[in-house]
């Protein structure tokens, strides 16, 4: 009966771990339970954002199984576009969070300057990427810019780090939803004011990814009137 037992919970284990190999996404539970528990709505030198306990998320037994639901996973098991995407969104917020750590205490991510974006910082399936090679080598060239309000620079002017995974099946409802918080947030986002329309720098950034802007705003709800567009200020503290 004992020899039973174990043949059988073998016999489970082969079958989560082949599940594993070739599912078309990981399984985000870790990730998930981290974001809910060390992500908080707050406001900092007046920006109103997602905030951040870095602290207690490097201590979390969570934090090393997140990054292993993405280190271990082989991208080429995605199925599909939503998949990758989701993926690789979730990739950049955790190598993020991993290029903090590795200066914590810090008080912005580029405290030891710009090499930080092309300085490796997640090894997945046995390759090394950097923030820049996520961002600009695989989910820029997948034409969806509403990747912008998703990828998190661990910044204050940073759109807000999602307090859950990004899922394929989730994905377009989590774009759209983050895309609309964004240029609802007059602290970092879109405002208008005496006639001026102040913006993220983002848009300004990656201005080729959006198209005109006026015609961006209004697609998402925020139709702007005519008038001068300015950029507003990046504050890059830690979003903390």
């Amino acid at each position: 009966m004992v020899v039973g037992k174990l043949q059988m919970k073998k016999m489970v284990l082969l079958i989560n771990t082949t599940f594993a190999l070739f599912a078309a996404e990981p399984d985000y539970a870790a990730w998930d339970a981290l974001l809910r528990r060390h992500v908080y709505s707050g406001v900092r030198d007046g920006i109103r954002t997602h905030l951040v306990r870095y602290k207690d998320l490097a201590r979390d037994p969570d934090w090393p199984r997140a990054r292993k639901s993405i280190t271990e996973f082989d991208p080429k098991n995605l199925k599909g576009r939503s998949e990758r995407i989701a993926f690789w969104i979730n990739a950049y917020n955790i190598a993020a969070i991993a290029k903090v750590l590795e200066q914590y205490p810090t008080a912005s991510i580029t405290a030891r300057g710009d090499r930080v974006w092309q300085e490796p910082a997640l090894t997945i399936a046995g390759q090394s990427y950097s923030l820049d090679a996520i961002e600009h080598k695989i989910l820029r060239p997948m034409l969806e810019p509403r990747i912008h309000f998703a990828i998190v620079c661990a910044s204050l002017s940073c759109p807000d780090l999602r307090r859950e995974a990004y899922r394929a099946q989730k994905l377009e409802r989590q774009l759209s939803e983050q895309t609309k918080s964004f240029l609802a947030n007059t602290s970092k986002g879109l405002r208008h004011e005496n006639g001026v329309i102040y913006h993220s720098a983002i848009f300004s950034w990656f201005a080729q990814d959006f198209g005109p802007l006026e015609q961006f705003f209004a697609r998402y709800g925020y139709p702007t009137p005519a008038g001068e567009y300015r950029e507003m200020p990046y504050n890059w503290s830690l979003n903390e």
